[in-house]
Formats: C-alpha cells, structure tokens, sequence
C-alpha cells in the first residue's frame, strides 16, 4: 500500500508541475494573435430544455438579440419530455424552432443531441454548416454568435466560449462555483490559448462545424456528453479552441444537495471516459504524439488518481492508528492547511482579477477549501455508487 501510494504521489506531482508549468508559461506568453479568413458561418443553435419555463426566455430573448444577424442563424429548441410551459415560451419567437420529444423514456442530453441534430439535418438539409449548444439557464452575450464566428474563421473546427456564473451571490453554493468557474478560465483555459494547446468542452455555450459528426451524426453514450464528445475528436486530430471573447452566462446551483448531484455526475463521467479512452489514448499517442493529447487527458486523469489517494490516505491513517502511531501528524497538518490556504489564495486571485464583487465574494473564498475537500470526498464517494442516469437541476427565475 505504501509503495502504491508513493506512486500515486508521484504521479500527481508530475500532473501538478505540468499544470503549474503551463499556467507560469501561458502567462508570460501573453495573448496568440491570429489571422482571420473573412466568411460567415451559418448556426444552428440547438437549447436542450425539460421543464425550463422559468429560465429559458431570457436565454431565448438574449439570442434574438444577436448582432450577427438572424439570417446567419436558427434557435432549435428540444423540448425533452416537458409537462410545463417550456414549449409554448419557445414558440413566442419568430426565429425559434420548437421540437417536443415525448416518445420513450426521458434520458441524458447526449441522446436528446443526438435526436435533435438528426432532425435539424433531415429537416434543412445543409442550410446549417456549424452548431452552437446551449443549456436553457444560460443567457448570451450579444456578440457570442459574431465572436463564435471569428474563432472559426481562425481554421478553428471546436470551439469554446466564455462561461460567466449568472447568480455568483445567490448563495454560498454559486459563490464556490464562480469561483471554479472563474480559476478554470484564469489558470486552465487562458494560458493555454497563449500556449497554442487546447481546451476541452464543457457542458454548454460551446460550438463546433457539422463536418466533425460526420454520416454518424452525434454519438455519445456517457452521462458527460461534452467531455466524451471532445476527447473523441481530440483522437481524430481536432482540438478545441477557447475563446475568451464569446463570453455567455450560466445559472450555477445554490444549495448542497444539486451540488452534491451535479458533482457526482462530473466525477462519474471523468471515470467513464478514463476508462472509455485510455486504451484508445494511448494507442493514439503512440502513433501521433501530441503535447495537446497529455494536456487534454491530465485534467480526467487527475479527476480519477484524487479518488483513488483520498482512500489510500484514509487507509494509511487507519494502519498506523492501529499501529499506535499518530496518524495526525504535524506533516499532515501542514500539507492540509497549506492546501486550504492555497486555495483561498488562488480563489481570491482569480476574483480580484475578475468583474465579481470582491467583498461580496468574501465568505465564498475563504470557504473555498472546503468545496475541494467535497469534491475529493464524492470523487470516491461516486467509484463505489457511480451516477445511473442523468438527472436535470432545477433553476429558479434568475434575472
């Protein structure tokens, strides 16, 4: 057990160094200038709504706000087996079409994808030579779909917006997830852009050419569509390009127990797709080597070797409590306290250096230690009860 744990150890400090080096190095890059070929793209925005009444209009408004112009593009909203007034606030917007899907059972949103993307092909041919997805809590920004635009005029073929947290002072809850939110964009996504390596999709506000579905159209299977979705295209050469200027806002949980769900499903998914991926991974990277293939697989890798030291840890303090050591040793302690420490430094960084209020931010930064510690506890808690199904949050009016 020592041996393995030394090892895990070792794995992670070379995962940590990796990270640390990439965000010291993004940084005194600085920006990456890139050179646009002029054309217009034409979107297919596709929203995956069940029962989003409350939400989905200021979504639905934001995008017939745009700027680009409503000939360049088409809302489809995928009413997924909804018994509220989600379809029918749809239907008040001339530039929205509204697809109800009550056949079957309800499942994740990879599948709702899948049967809406075959649909808008079948039904417009090839009208439409990009998509954009959205989640119905999400709101635009008036030039996201003009700035999603850019980015493919830059050769880009995936690509990843902006994401902001609508509600940041709702609760202690949406404060630690705009803080995550907020470091993922500050520490992960920007100095890497700088680098020239790639992002990896999340959930929403993403965008991608329909020439990347191929005759298969889309084709997930795991409960975290996006991330299977972008590995996948990582192993055929395509990686995602973040753009920091498509900025777009998402409601963010504000009690426990949808955080407590939601994250079980992130961790669940990271392990589906480690175990879905490593083969193919590493045969992949054995004939293509790609700085981009680690960087992209560092972040899932990470999400799986946390569970297995959170155990490991807590069987180590179990054997030497029941070899009378103290397993609370003065190490201990100060390797936690400087992980907490840590994490309020970092979160108190990225939000002073952000539109956030930071005095309103307070409580959420010096607690953000303990959104790690629960991270790292449902990180193990979901290798033993792995995620079912796919479950929706429920969202309260956000204005």
């Amino acid at each position: 057990m020592l041996l393995l744990t030394m090892l895990i150890q070792i794995l992670l400090l070379t995962a940590f160094f990796w990270a640390a080096g990439t965000i010291l190095l993004g940084i005194l890059t600085g920006k990456r200038k890139t050179k646009l070929i002029a054309k217009r793209h034409s979107f297919a925005i596709i929203v995956c709504a069940h029962n989003e009444e409350n939400v989905v209009g200021n979504l639905l408004t934001s995008l017939a706000e745009q700027t680009y112009g409503q000939a360049g593009y088409h809302t489809f909203l995928l009413a997924d087996h909804c018994t509220d007034a989600t379809a029918a606030i749809g239907r008040k917007f001339s530039n929205v079409t509204v697809w109800e899907r009550n056949i079957g059972a309800r499942t994740g949103k990879g599948a709702v994808l899948r049967w809406g993307i075959e649909l808008i092909r079948k039904e417009t041919g090839n009208k439409f030579d990009s998509y954009i997805v959205f989640d119905a809590d999400n709101v635009a920004t008036p030039n996201f779909v003009e700035e999603i635009n850019k980015c493919f005029c830059t050769g880009a073929k995936l690509v990843m917006g902006n994401r902001k947290a609508l509600n940041p002072y709702a609760s202690i809850i949406s404060s630690w997830y705009t803080i995550y939110w907020q470091t993922v964009d500050c520490l992960y996504c920007r100095p890497r852009s700088n680098l020239g390596l790639a992002a990896i999709i999340s959930g929403t506000g993403f965008a991608f050419k329909d020439e990347l579905l191929g005759s298969e159209g889309w084709n997930t299977t795991s409960i975290t569509e996006d991330i299977e979705f972008s590995m996948g295209q990582n192993l055929k050469g395509v990686f995602a390009v973040y753009w920091e200027s498509a900025v777009f806002y998402d409601e963010q949980p504000t009690n426990l127990a949808t955080m407590l769900s939601q994250v079980r499903r992130w961790c669940t998914g990271n392990f589906q797709i480690a175990a879905k991926f490593r083969k193919p991974w590493w045969k992949h990277f054995c004939q293509h080597p790609n700085l981009k293939l680690i960087d992209n697989f560092i972040p899932i890798f990470l999400a799986v070797m946390f569970g297995f030291y959170l155990i490991l840890n807590f069987c180590w303090l179990f054997y030497n409590g029941a070899q009378d050591v103290n397993p609370f040793g003065l190490i201990d302690i100060i390797w936690w306290s400087f992980l907490y420490i840590l994490s309020i430094g970092v979160s108190y960084g990225v939000i002073k250096y952000s539109t956030f209020n930071l005095n309103r931010m307070l409580p959420g930064i010096l607690t953000s230690g303990i959104y790690c510690i629960i991270f790292s506890l449902i990180a193990v808690y979901s290798l033993f009860k792995p995620v079912k199904s796919w479950k929706p949050i429920e969202h309260g009016k956000v204005k």
